[in-house]
Formats: C-alpha cells, structure tokens, sequence
C-alpha cells in the first residue's frame, strides 16, 4: 500500500508462491499494510491518481517476479 508519482494510490496483493497482483490509480485505499484479506473485500475505489489521464482501474498480474498478462487469469468469457 503506497502513494507513488506515476502509479498513485497503489495496493499490491501477494497470493503467496509468487503471485502478485497490482491495483494502481485509486482514488482510496480501504486497506492497510500487512491487513489479510477475504475473497471479494474492496480494496479501495478505481480513480485517477498519479500520473493518470482519466479515472480508470490499472490492474497488473506478477508471477516470479516477471509481469505476464492478467487476462490469463480471468474465466473466459462465453
């Protein structure tokens, strides 16, 4: 959980094994650091903070420490 210049409001969950996922732009964080979390709790409130355009969520996936695309962890669609 961080305020940085380019990313904003910025919350980084760690899964455990590896598995990171990034939550940048918010407009509020409703967590603390460190605070476990429950399937589904809001984490804060999509925004523009940052270096932002426009209020949008930027959601980002690490695994071992590389990105990769986070639509491989989505159900797909039908």
């Amino acid at each position: 959980v961080e305020d940085f210049y380019f990313a904003g409001r910025t919350v980084v969950v760690d899964h455990g094994r590896g598995l990171l996922t990034l939550y940048a732009h918010l407009s509020r964080i409703d967590v603390a650091p460190g605070q476990r979390l429950a399937g589904g709790e809001r984490l804060g409130l999509s925004g523009a903070s940052g270096r932002a355009t426009g209020p949008h969520l930027h959601w980002g996936v690490m695994l071992g420490g590389g990105s990769v695309d986070p639509e491989l962890f989505l159900a797909p669609r039908r």
